[in-house]
């Protein structure tokens, strides 16, 4: 059986849920600041400060000039450029916009590999954050405790419909039948558009819990199917 992880996403956090992931995010950063002696106890938190005063969520991208950064850390500009420096090496940030006159350099955020760095301290915020985060991190079997199965006998798979959504289905449910039973069966594919797939679900409460706590294993299993896929959105039917 192959294992699903929802880590590996570059997923922008806009939209519905957003708001949750975007504390999930934080808090992976400051717990790995406060429970760890290496290079990323160090960086983290910076980051963190970072992603709270000048971040921009919608575009995936921040701007901050390197003096007011050694204000905003107490540290000196060459401090600053050393730790950019390092954060680019590590993944967690790419240049998406060089410097120009009178405009400082545009960073953008590898949100995939700030959540590989920061995995081993999930557990330390407790089983629910590490569940939320990616479920292989803790008891498969508390989670799932937490999940009411709507069905006795295991649910059918969707039909071979031209789209990735069957394949993706089948890891999904192949990785936990009750997960999958308890929510992911309820989602109607809506379709795919560039690099967005979307689904409706029966209630907003559906979508809402989807999008929010699971939307990052949804993500794996859907990319793993087609690179393409970059987004996932979940609206309630109308």
């Amino acid at each position: 059986m192959q294992a699903v992880h929802p880590i590996h996403t570059t997923k922008k956090v806009v939209g519905p849920g957003a708001s949750s992931l975007k504390y999930d995010i934080l808090t992976a950063l400051l717990v790995t600041g406060n429970c760890s002696d290496t290079a990323e106890a160090r960086l983290a938190p910076r980051l963190a400060l970072i992603l709270t005063a000048r971040f921009n969520w919608r575009r995936g991208t921040f701007r901050v000039g390197q003096r007011e950064l050694a204000r905003m850390w107490g540290v000196t500009e060459r401090t600053v450029k050393r730790e950019l420096s390092v954060m680019r090496s590590m993944g967690w940030i790419a240049i998406a916009a060089p410097p120009a006159r009178g405009r400082v350099a545009e960073y953008s955020l590898d949100l995939r590999n700030i959540l590989q760095s920061t995995r081993p301290f999930w557990t330390e915020i407790g089983p629910d954050f590490a569940a939320r985060m990616d479920p292989d991190a803790c008891d498969p079997q508390a989670m799932e405790t937490n999940v009411v199965p709507i069905r006795r006998d295991p649910a059918a798979l969707p039909s071979e419909d031209g789209t990735i959504w069957p394949s993706a289905a089948r890891a999904l449910r192949d990785h936990s039948a009750q997960l999958f039973e308890a929510w992911f069966v309820k989602l109607v594919p809506v379709g795919q558009d560039g690099g967005v797939f979307s689904f409706t679900a029966p209630s907003r409460f559906v979508a809402d819990y989807v999008q929010t706590h699971l939307s990052l294993r949804l993500l794996a299993a859907l990319s793993a199917a087609d690179s393409s896929i970059r987004e996932i959105r979940v609206f309630p039917a109308q």
